[in-house]
């Protein structure tokens, strides 16, 4: 009697072939993502492996799609330190940083960087894809560094916080820049031959990407700076039309360092535009404190109080001993003081003295038989 052989059956045969394919597929996925994405984090287990794999393997043309950011070459991204990596995800998408959200999330899933995303804002220029966006972001090292130039420091004083920042320049590098700017940043602002930047670089909160040059850091300091004195000129008037802009900047410097207060700042500069009407000197305490330069005693750039002594000093900036503004600016004046320079308050004012109250604001006088009334007993 002859043995019929059995037939495997063709859904086994089926099956088999689908598996085989199945692994294939899985493993040309995992190939291909390492090309492309490099190998998966090394916290990543096999099976999120092979999951995010194939679901990046599907989007990976998408990933790879660079975005353009319109007549910008770059912007901010900012990682909030209650932010999960699903929620930066969908800020890069409604921002548009990245055509996928959810893709982006993916890569960072594959790469193992979904729980260690360092809180932050990161400068991203154009025509990255999602890839690369990931990369960036995963780098605490690429965040930038922040910091603040107040109203009234002067060049001194913000070389001293360049030199804790860890940029790619120090303190002396933007120092010798300022003093000596090149033709082009000094074209921004219309600075006259043979000065400093003192008075342009404008204060306010900086976040700049760690690579950032010192001329792209300038350039966009003064670039603020052309800014408010674009918006000041429209509001120029019979006061303000006799001094050029940088005499004008001058003044807003002697302004800043005045008062902390700016609802006075207009008045302030009522009192120096009346004195210099009638050639009276300015006789201002912080032009004195700007020629002593650093107090190694007190160890600060504006020594207070001054003595007699400090008053007669010789310099071109002591305005008790000089007619008229110094020749340039003794600080870096915030909005506030350039507009008041701009647009002083029109008043009969040629004195003003600290209020005795402790609010650091002043009294106004126009005769100086009132001024010494104004005096603390």
């Amino acid at each position: 009697m002859t043995r019929t052989r059995r037939r495997p059956p063709v859904l086994l045969i089926v099956f088999f072939l689908l598996s085989i394919g199945l692994v294939l597929f899985m493993m040309f996925a995992v190939y291909n993502n390492g090309q492309v994405l490099g190998a998966p984090g090394s916290n990543v287990s096999m099976l999120n492996n092979l999951r995010y794999s194939i679901r990046l393997y599907r989007n990976l043309d998408l990933l790879q799609q660079p975005m353009e950011f319109h007549a910008q070459p770059e912007r901010k991204f900012t990682i909030s330190s209650s932010d999960s990596a699903l929620d930066v995800c969908y800020k890069l998408e409604s921002e548009q940083f990245v055509l996928s959200g959810v893709g982006t999330c993916d890569i960072l899933t594959y790469k193992g960087t979904d729980r260690t995303l360092s809180p932050g804002t990161y400068t991203l220029p154009s025509g990255l894809n999602a890839i690369q966006v990931a990369d960036i972001i995963t780098d605490g090292s690429n965040r930038d560094l922040q910091f603040t130039i107040f109203a009234g420091w002067r060049l001194e004083e913000i070389a001293a916080v360049i030199d804790q920042l860890g940029l790619s320049f120090d303190g002396n590098e933007f120092l010798n820049f300022a003093v000596a700017p090149t033709a082009e940043i000094a074209q921004v602002v219309g600075l006259p031959a043979q000065r400093t930047l003192e008075g342009y670089l404008h204060p306010g909160f900086y976040s700049l990407k760690p690579t950032i040059t010192l001329e792209d850091f300038i350039l966009q300091s003064v670039n603020r700076t052309k800014a408010v004195v674009d918006e000041a000129s429209t509001l120029l008037n019979s006061q303000s039309r006799t001094l050029t802009t940088d005499q004008l900047i001058i003044l807003a410097s002697i302004i800043q360092r005045e008062t902390l207060e700016s609802s006075e700042m207009p008045s302030i500069a009522s009192v120096f535009f009346n004195r210099l009407a009638i050639d009276m000197r300015l006789e201002t305490d912080p032009t004195v404190q700007y020629a002593l330069g650093f107090d190694p005693v007190l160890q600060t750039w504006w020594k207070s109080p001054l003595t007699y002594d400090d008053l007669a000093t010789n310099s071109d900036y002591n305005t008790y001993q000089v007619q008229g503004l110094p020749p340039g600016a003794i600080c870096n004046p915030g909005r506030e003081a350039i507009i008041a320079a701009f647009a002083p308050e029109q008043t009969g004012y040629y004195f003003f003295r600290a209020k005795c109250d402790g609010s650091f604001t002043h009294n106004f006088a126009v005769t100086y038989e009132e001024h010494l009334a104004n005096g603390c007993e």
